[in-house]
């Protein structure tokens, strides 16, 4: 049976948009879209950190939680994403930078040494924007502005998939279970178990 090209180019269009409808977006996906989602470590689990700049809990347990993240990712044990989580009102102002700080240099000692300068800047309360530049500035972190609207996008998608209510959460997903972790203790435990 002979097939018109004006058939061949609807069907093809037809594909076209299924595929557009059915395809869940992806994390690779969307870094193509122009959203800086960095993943660190070649882990077959994936371990997404839930974390809140201004949330005591997740300041004063950060420092552990570092250490293992830094061995796990090191020995790709685990493919490690940071998703800022806005509970305060000025955390969406200090997830901004981090990407910004992201968009510059991406390397994961870089990413946790941010997050150190960011959560210290936090504690001192600190909510104005020249403010935290100039913090920043001072420990020679560097930054590099983009439009992280898709980003947020993404990051909101994700927070709401994994059900994410408080601060610290991790999110283990080992690709075909997805379990949380709520509070320092918990969340220092799962991560032991992953070594």
């Amino acid at each position: 049976m002979k097939r018109s090209p004006d058939t061949i180019c609807a069907a093809i269009a037809i594909t076209a948009l299924l595929l557009a409808i059915c395809i869940p977006l992806r994390p690779s996906f969307l870094y193509a879209q122009g959203v800086l989602l960095p993943s660190y470590g070649q882990g077959k689990t994936i371990v997404r950190v839930y974390t809140d700049y201004f949330c005591g809990p997740c300041r004063a347990g950060e420092p552990k939680v570092e250490a293992l993240l830094l061995q796990l990712v090191k020995t790709n044990k685990i493919k490690l994403m940071f998703i800022d989580t806005p509970a305060h009102k000025t955390t969406s102002l200090y997830a901004q930078y981090f990407l910004y700080i992201l968009n510059l240099k991406k390397d994961f000692e870089h990413a946790l040494s941010a997050r150190r300068v960011l959560f210290e800047a936090a504690s001192q309360k600190i909510t104005a924007k020249e403010k935290l530049e100039e913090v920043l500035t001072q420990k020679g972190i560097g930054f590099k502005p983009f439009d992280p609207k898709q980003t947020f996008n993404a990051m909101s998608q994700y927070i709401k998939d994994d059900g994410v209510r408080a601060t610290p959460t991790i999110i283990i997903d080992n690709g075909t279970e997805k379990q949380p972790f709520v509070g320092i203790d918990n969340i220092v435990n799962a991560l032991e178990l992953l070594k």
